[in-house]
């Protein structure tokens, strides 16, 4: 690896030095000058890959000296440089400016991170949101550590086949080609983790990815030091294999922690991003049991300095793993501990649930929107026998999106023209984007229409990158970019329905084939391998798209990713979302479709519950937070149809002062309470720091409030 930089090192001229240390922080990927610059260096390149470190490798140092040279390029260059060492050197942040003693960092582990297209560890919107919340702690300057794996495969390049089957691709990444670099001692030798599991040591190499001023370190077995079958644990992401999974978060848990350790950092805050790194918990309570407290008193610190985030509407959604299968695989890490106190967090009849673990060493739990908390109140209702639902402590901390990541271009430039460019530190003050109806309607028309433009382009560079593969001949689809869009792109799981506007084929005909006013509907978004039913789903959606009557009016395009994404959310006019309700939690991509003023579609669940105000987009069905079965399937297509030939289709081409209008309202009233500037300042200021003094308190004089704590409890209960 370090040849890798060193090769980067010696092509780069002089006066373009700085490249290297912007290629190897992903501080670029949400600034649109330092996206230009890549970009200017090799545009089909940087199109295909958006991978700065494989862009300068693969550059020749003739094209590099002609750029050394080239005024125009080196004006952009110095910008970048000295925007990227302002950011990285401020005079002060939001944090230090508000908790200026603070200096521990808080732990963050999750199973995926969505960083860019270029670190290809993530599958969906857990992912992205981990990613945008690391942006977002950078940017506020909070003290933050990112852990996660890295997976050789990453999750799945889709492919279509010519039937609408999905196929599963898994390409080999190289590490060296990635904007991240391995972890080594002073004297540049590997830095290896030892983590117990099953009976034997399974070694882990550590990689570090800047993300703006926050550390992410990503661990990985594939080392020589370890069994062929040991070095492929982190070979794919969410790997079916029951073995592979439970070992998978026994080192995203216990390896994390033991990382930090190597690195001479002590955790005093732990945010666990869903319950698959809840194992680090275990090591945590192993670690103070060794320091002489007992399993009560040390869970007490535990429980005390830990937050947990759940993302899951279903009882089946959680990690699950029979008992055995896992005290199989904690065998050595069990030797001498109390084993069946360690089990007893997690076990729920036969099963270990990791929900469960994480709760039961978590003081403080979150949901991620106000209807989401609700119904995980009811679902863990049990385990707080006797205290009345809505006194049950689970908050609810709604999620949102980083703007910078996620505000297309041409918008940014228009919001930086009439608000200032003050939005990009402080993003969440609703006050500032008022600021939106000052942009002239023509001029965030012409945007909206550029960012359309891009998107209709993505489209058709995809659909002739598959059709030469398949060897299909047929003349590109000619998508009107002043005719309505509709978008719908997220993973193919049959409780999202993707088919449902598909219920009614005769009427869905009428509604994308009227010639005064045509309507094309784009879908996207990948499968799991495992799910069977979520492939027929997409199949279906692909057979109706083939069909005379719907062909280049329905299109669907494969390996929906991050870069088609940040594309996709802006390239349209309308975002479809049409969960069974109230199994979408929270949601994230409809706040980015309305961050860019595209509106809303969707049914009364998860963010858009808060959301929706009657004037930035439309619900689908009816207002109610009642369960839906598939009964109401009908009902919700036949109110999806009413929507769009009353209401939707009616407006963009009768009334488009009355559209832009909406567009704003979007922009204005999602924006700032969508944006996870303020999601973040929320978990410091709700739970960061009391975690954080909790850790304070029960550390103090050797344990002593600990103690005492556990005490009580053991005599009440």
């Amino acid at each position: 690896m370090e040849t890798v930089v060193n090769q980067i090192k010696s092509k780069l001229p002089e006066n373009l030095e700085g490249l290297l240390d912007l290629a190897y922080n992903y501080w670029w990927s949400w600034n649109r000058r330092a996206t230009k610059l890549w970009e200017k260096i090799n545009p089909g390149h940087w199109r295909e890959y958006k991978n700065p470190v494989k862009l300068l490798l693969d550059t020749p140092e003739e094209r590099l000296e002609e750029l050394s040279k080239d005024d125009d390029f080196i004006n952009l260059y110095e910008l970048v440089i000295d925007q990227f060492r302002h950011y990285m050197r401020p005079e002060s942040t939001w944090f230090s400016t508000n908790y200026p003693k603070w200096e521990e960092p808080v732990i963050y582990l999750c199973m995926e991170y969505g960083i860019s297209k270029s670190l290809p560890i993530y599958s969906g919107g857990l992912g992205i949101l981990a990613g945008d919340h690391i942006k977002t702690a950078s940017d506020l300057g909070i003290p933050f550590i990112g852990i996660g794996l890295l997976y050789k495969h990453g999750y799945f390049k889709q492919e279509i086949d010519k039937d609408g089957r999905q196929i599963e691709v898994f390409p080999e990444y190289n590490p060296e080609e990635m904007p991240i670099k391995p972890l080594t001692t002073e004297k540049g030798e590997q830095i290896l983790i030892e983590v117990p599991i099953e009976d034997r040591i399974v070694y882990a190499r550590a990689f570090e990815v800047n993300v703006g001023r926050v550390k992410l370190y990503l661990l990985d077995t594939d080392v020589p030091q370890n069994s062929p079958d040991d070095r492929t644990i982190c070979d794919y992401l969410y790997n079916a294999e029951i073995d592979k999974r439970i070992k998978q978060e026994i080192l995203l848990g216990i390896g994390g922690m033991r990382l930090l350790r190597t690195l001479g950092i002590e955790p005093a805050v732990i945010h666990l991003n869903e319950g698959h790194p809840a194992f680090a918990n275990f090591q945590r309570i192993a670690w103070y049991m060794e320091e002489g407290l007992n399993f009560l008193e040390a869970l007490t610190i535990v429980r005390g300095t830990t937050i947990f985030t759940t993302h899951t509407p279903v009882p089946a959604g959680h990690d699950r793993f029979p008992i055995g299968e896992v005290e199989k695989r904690l065998a050595k890490f069990l030797e001498g501990l109390p084993k069946e106190e360690f089990l007893n967090l997690g076990r729920e009849g036969d099963q270990f649930n990791m929900t469960l673990l994480s709760i039961r060493t978590s003081s403080y739990v979150n949901a991620v929107s106000r209807l989401h908390s609700k119904v995980t109140k009811e679902m863990w209702r049990h385990l707080w026998d006797g205290v009345p639902l809505d006194e049950i402590p689970v908050e609810g901390i709604t999620n949102g999106v980083h703007t910078k990541t996620w505000l297309h271009n041409e918008i940014k430039k228009l919001v930086d023209r009439y608000i200032g460019r003050v939005w990009r530190d402080y993003a969440e003050l609703e006050g500032l984007w008022y600021g939106v109806e000052r942009i002239p309607d023509e001029e965030l028309w012409g945007a909206h229409l550029k960012a359309k433009r891009e998107f209709i382009e993505l489209i058709k560079r995809k659909i002739k990158e598959r059709n030469e593969r398949l060897g299909i001949d047929e003349p590109l689809p000619e998508i009107d970019e002043n005719a309505l869009i509709i978008g719908f792109a997220r993973r193919f799981a049959t409780y999202k329905r993707a088919t449902l506007i598909l219920t009614d084929l005769e009427r869905l005909k009428k509604i994308v084939n009227n010639p005064e006013r045509p309507v094309y509907i784009i879908f996207g978004g990948k499968a799991h391998p495992m799910d069977e039913a979520g492939k027929e789903f997409l199949k279906r959606v692909y057979e109706v798209s083939r069909m005379p009557e719907f062909k280049n009016k329905i299109i669907v395009f494969e390996n929906y990713d991050m870069g088609s994404a940040r594309a996709m959310v802006a390239g349209v006019d309308v975002w479809l979302n049409n969960p069974r309700r109230p199994l979408e939690a929270s949601g994230t991509s409809g706040m980015k479709a309305g961050l860019n003023g595209v509106l809303n579609l969707s049914v009364y669940d998860g963010w858009w519950v808060e959301g929706y105000n009657g004037k930035n987009g439309w619900v689908i069905g009816d207002e109610s937070f009642e369960p839906e079965t598939e009964k109401d399937d009908i009902r919700d297509a036949q109110s999806l149809y009413d929507l769009l030939e009353n209401e939707v289709i009616p407006t963009y081409y009768e009334n488009r002062a009355k559209w832009i209008y909406m567009m704003k309202e979007s922009i204005k009233s999602i924006a700032p309470r969508f944006s996870t500037h303020r999601m973040v300042k929320e978990y410091v200021e709700k739970f960061y720091s009391k975690a954080l003094t909790n850790a304070i308190l029960l550390k103090r004089d050797s344990f002593k409030a600990a103690r005492e704590i556990a005490s009580w409890k053991a005599k009440i209960f």
